[in-house]
């Protein structure tokens, strides 16, 4: 299983980069919710080693200063969004009002949650739609994870944001899920207010932007 690495030492430069934020699953709420942390962030995974290291930080700390950082095993970590299982695949919604991704383990019932912060690309902005970039993101750090080589900015060079083939400048945050720093309660009732998780986040489905030192754009 991954293990905790806090080392001040500088890192190699991440393979990938993006906006994310850190999510909680509450089993203790009627109906379970997932309990988003406002914090903005970004997730970003670099090598070293020959291992895969799996980084998140807020956006006001040094990227040598992870909150949270990975060392995955090959093949250990699966990274995967949080969707309906319907029989229609054309629906890539997340059962919450946000677009929630799994990182889980073979070796373990350990399961972290994060929500995807950039602007929502759907038309009418629905929150829990995960769009063709979303998707791909998921599927190159997932592959990353599995110890395959990803060219980042070959694979989203040719993939649409949207339904209307709009380009997307990677700058907004997503507005429309309502979380406010300044509001910690609210922050944590919003994502899935009114949204039951569908059972729990080890039964999900298999199927940002910073640039300089924070390596391929996504």
């Amino acid at each position: 299983m991954p293990f905790l690495d806090f080392r001040e030492n500088p890192i190699p430069r991440p393979i990938i980069t993006f906006k994310a934020g850190k999510s909680e699953f509450d089993a203790s709420s009627t109906p379970p919710k997932i309990r988003p942390d406002p914090t903005p962030g970004y997730l970003y995974l670099y090598e070293e080693d020959e291992l895969i290291n799996f980084c998140w930080r807020p956006r006001n700390q040094r990227l040598a200063d992870p909150e949270l950082k990975l060392v995955m095993p090959p093949a250990d970590g699966r990274f995967l969004p949080y969707k309906h299982i319907v029989p229609d695949s054309s629906l890539k919604k997340s059962p919450t009002n946000g677009r929630i991704f799994v990182l889980k383990f073979e070796s373990s019932m350990e399961r972290h949650l994060f929500w995807m912060q950039s602007e929502s690309q759907h038309p009418q902005k629905d929150p829990s739609w995960f769009s063709p970039r979303d998707l791909k993101i998921g599927e190159i750090v997932d592959q990353l994870l599995q110890g395959e080589q990803v060219n980042v900015n070959e694979s989203l060079a040719n993939v649409s944001n949207s339904e209307g083939d709009n380009d997307d400048n990677g700058n907004d945050d997503d507005r429309m899920e309502g979380v406010r720093r300044e509001s910690q309660s609210g922050a944590a009732e919003n994502l899935a207010s009114g949204d039951p998780f569908i059972g729990d986040p080890g039964n999900e489905g298999e199927g940002s932007r910073e640039g300089g030192a924070d390596g391929g754009r996504a």
